[in-house]
C-alpha cells in the first residue's frame, strides 16, 4: 500500500473515519487497534496538561478584541447611518399587513431597533480602550498597532482599517494554541526574519499566513516593514518558544523497538508501514483513553465527534490516504472515532511525523498530539480539509488548509478531498460488511482497498 509518487512515507497524510462497520455481537477480543497500550509501553509520567497556550494568555482581552473587530466597520458616519436607518426606515419595511398598524406601534418598534443598534455600537466603542490596554499588557507594539487601526481616533476620523489587519487580529486572538499558528519550523523562519527583516526572510513566512499577509501589505505600502511590526513578530516567536519549551519535558524522541506484530487478520490493524513502537502510557492525563464525545466546548470549536452508524455496529475503520487517494492503511475502531486513533497510528507506525496531517477534527487533534509527544509532532501542521471546514465556525484561520493555499501556491497540488473520494468507494461495500463476522469484514476491507489502490496507481501511470 504505497503511492509511487508519494513514497512509503508521504509528507501529506489525509485521515478520515469511515462507517465501514460490522455487528458488535461479532466483536472478538483479538481486535487490537493501535490505541491499545501494552505492558511494555513507555510510561510518560511527566506529561501533564498545559493551560493557557493561546498567543494572548488573557481570555477577557481576546474577547474584547473580537468584539471590536467583528461586524461592520466602526466609524462615526457608520454609527449615524445605522441609527438613521433604524429610526427612519425600520418601521417602513414591513409586509402589507403591517400597514394597518398604528403609527404609535411603528414608532415603538423603530425606537427599539434604534436602541439596539446604538447599544451594540456603544459597547464596541467602550471595549476599545480596554482592548488596547490588554494588548499592550501582552505586547506594547501589538496594542499600538491595534490602537492605530481600530482605536477611538480612527473611529472619529472615519478611517476603516484594511481587512488584512482584521484577519491578523482574528488569528492573534484565537482560542487555539499558538503552536497551531506557528510550528517549530515556522518559529525558526520567524527568528530569521526578526534577525534580518528583508524581502527574502519575509517571503519564507508563508507557514504563518496571517503574519505573511501583514508583512506583504506593509511592504507594498511603505517599501519597508515598520519596527513596530518587527517587535510583534519577535513577541510571537518568544511566546511560541515559551509554550513549546513548556510542553517538552525531556528533549528526546520515542525510541524505536522490535515490536512483535500480530496478524492483521486478527487485530484489524493493517498498515503499509511496520509497527516500530508501542503506544505510551500517560498516567497524569486524566482523560487520555476516554472516547471523544460531542457537545459544546465554550469558546472553542463546537464541531466535535459524533457517533457514526447504528448502535449495534462497531465504530467503523480509520483510513489514511495520500493526496492521490491511495490508502496507506487502516485499522478497525471498536466503538467510535477519536483523536486517539490518528495519534496512535502515527506514533506506532511513522518513524518521523508527516509534515501535514489533514483531518476533519485537526483543530482538536493538534493540541492532543502536542500535549503527549511535542518533540515528535513539533514540525507537523494539523489542518482541516476544505470539505469539512464548513462546520468549524469558531476555529481560527490557521486551522484550515485553504488559508495556507491562499498564500503559498505550491500547496495547490494537495487534493484535500482525496480521503472523501476513497470513502465514497468504500461505501460500495458498507452494507455487505455490516452482515459479516469480524475476520471476514477485515479481510474483505483489505482486499477491496488493495484493488482500489491498484486502480488508482494505474490511472497515475497513464
Amino acid at each position: 500500500m504505497a503511492c509511487p509518487r508519494c513514497g512509503p512515507s508521504p509528507e501529506n497524510t489525509i485521515w478520515d473515519g469511515v462507517t465501514l462497520a460490522f455487528n458488535r455481537k461479532h466483536l472478538l477480543p483479538t481486535l487490537e487497534p493501535p490505541t491499545v497500550s501494552q505492558p511494555q509501553s513507555i510510561d510518560r509520567n511527566t506529561t501533564r496538561y498545559l493551560q493557557n497556550q493561546q498567543l494572548i494568555p488573557y481570555q477577557a482581552v481576546r474577547r474584547l478584541v473580537r468584539r471590536v473587530i467583528t461586524g461592520k466597520p466602526l466609524t462615526m458616519n457608520g454609527m449615524k447611518a445605522e441609527a438613521h436607518i433604524a429610526t427612519g426606515e425600520e418601521g417602513d419595511d414591513g409586509d402589507e399587513d403591517k400597514e394597518d398598524e398604528s403609527s404609535a406601534q411603528r414608532g415603538t418598534r423603530s425606537e427599539r431597533a434604534a436602541a439596539k443598534v446604538q447599544l451594540e455600537m456603544l459597547e464596541r466603542l467602550e471595549a476599545i480602550p480596554h482592548a488596547v490596554e490588554g494588548l499592550r499588557r501582552a505586547c506594547p507594539s501589538l496594542g499600538d498597532l491595534f490602537n492605530a487601526k481600530f482605536g477611538e481616533e480612527s473611529v472619529i476620523r472615519n478611517e476603516v482599517a484594511p481587512d488584512v489587519y482584521r484577519r491578523f487580529f482574528i488569528q492573534v486572538c484565537a482560542e487555539e494554541s499558538v503552536l497551531q499558528m506557528a510550528t517549530q519550523p515556522a518559529l525558526d523562519s520567524l527568528d530569521a526574519f526578526v534577525a534580518a527583516p528583508n524581502a527574502r526572510t519575509s517571503s519564507a513566512l508563508v507557514e504563518i499566513p496571517a503574519v505573511h499577509e501583514l508583512l506583504s501589505f506593509e511592504r507594498a505600502c511603505a517599501r519597508s516593514v515598520p519596527e513596530r511590526t518587527v517587535d510583534i513578530c519577535r513577541w510571537i516567536s518568544e511566546r511560541g518558544r515559551t509554550i513549546l519549551n513548556s510542553l517538552i519535558k525531556k528533549p528526546e524522541l520515542l525510541p524505536m523497538a522490535n515490536c512483535t506484530e500480530k496478524p492483521w487478520t486478527e487485530t484489524g490493524c493493517c498498515y503499509g508501514l511496520p509497527k516500530i513502537r508501542e503506544r505510551p502510557w500517560y498516567p497524569k492525563l486524566k482523560h487520555d483513553l476516554n472516547n471523544d464525545v460531542g457537545g459544546k466546548r465554550g469558546a472553542k470549536c463546537s464541531k466535535f465527534y459524533s457517533q457514526y452508524g447504528e448502535r449495534r455496529l462497531t465504530g467503523g475503520i480509520m483510513c489514511v490516504w495520500c493526496t492521490h487517494s491511495i490508502c496507506y492503511g487502516f485499522h478497525c475502531i471498536p466503538k467510535g472515532e477519536g483523536r486517539n486513533d490518528v495519534f496512535s497510528a502515527l506514533i506506532t507506525r511513522w518513524e518521523r511525523a508527516p509534515k501535514r496531517v489533514i483531518y476533519d477534527f485537526a483543530c482538536a487533534l493538534g493540541p492532543y498530539c502536542m500535549t503527549r509527544e511535542p518533540v515528535f509532532f513539533a514540525n507537523t501542521q494539523f489542518l482541516i480539509d476544505d470539505f469539512h471546514s464548513v462546520g468549524h465556525t469558531k476555529c481560527a484561520p490557521a486551522a484550515f488548509l485553504k488559508t495556507y493555499c491562499n498564500v503559498d501556491a505550491r500547496l495547490s497540488y494537495i487534493n484535500s478531498s482525496a480521503g472523501e473520494c476513497g470513502n465514497s468507494g468504500l461505501g460500495r461495500i458498507r452494507k455487505s460488511v455490516s452482515y459479516m463476522s469480524q475476520g471476514r469484514a477485515i479481510l474483505y476491507s483489505k482486499v477491496f482497498l488493495c484493488i482500489w489502490n491498484r486502480l488508482r496507481i494505474q490511472k497515475l501511470d497513464q
